[in-house]
């Protein structure tokens, strides 16, 4: 099955909602970053949504990087993951999470959607040129480490989440040239 990266927009509020419903009754974690919660109206959705413009842009905190976010959509439009790529390391970002993040929706997962979902930041990594990519899980994620190693991944250490020291991270590079 074919799959779009995809900019957040309006149209996916019903279907972000379901996605995050879904990941919340799951338990499992939510990733990338910019996925929370299902929002109560569409007011909401709509600062979400410019939110993650804003970021993109670098309207932001200078502490964080520009960053774009992407809902992974699959050929009927049905919102499947999604993916963040920052367009460069800050201090924080280069001890610990990296360049992308990624996510598939806990009914979508073990169908190879997380290497598609990969490649494609990959991709788009590449128009950015960035050339050497960060990728991170975390250490427990069996299933995320096999994928960014499926892209080339090489490991490079495993360190302390700084929000969560008892939570270790697996950091892979990738030569995205």
């Amino acid at each position: 099955m074919k799959l779009y990266l995809t900019k957040p927009d309006m149209f996916f509020f019903g279907q972000y909602n379901e996605m995050m419903t879904e990941w919340l009754k799951s338990g499992t974690q939510i990733a990338p970053w910019f996925l929370d919660k299902p929002y109560d109206n569409l007011e909401d959705f709509a600062g979400f949504v410019q939110m993650l413009d804003n970021c993109e842009r670098g309207n932001l905190d200078k502490k964080y990087a520009s960053t774009t976010s992407y809902f992974v959509t699959d050929e009927k439009d049905m919102l499947i993951g999604a993916a963040s790529l920052r367009h460069y390391l800050t201090a924080d970002g280069y001890k610990t999470w990296g360049h992308i993040g990624y996510g598939v929706r806990p009914s979508e997962r073990l169908k190879g959607y997380g290497t598609n979902i990969l490649k494609m930041t990959l991709e788009e990594a590449k128009v950015m040129k960035i050339q050497k990519v960060l990728v991170s899980c975390h250490a427990l994620n069996i299933g995320s480490a096999k994928v960014i190693e499926s892209c080339g991944g090489v490991f490079e250490n495993i360190v302390s989440d700084p929000d969560d020291k008892n939570e270790k991270i697996r950091r892979y590079w990738i030569d995205n040239k």
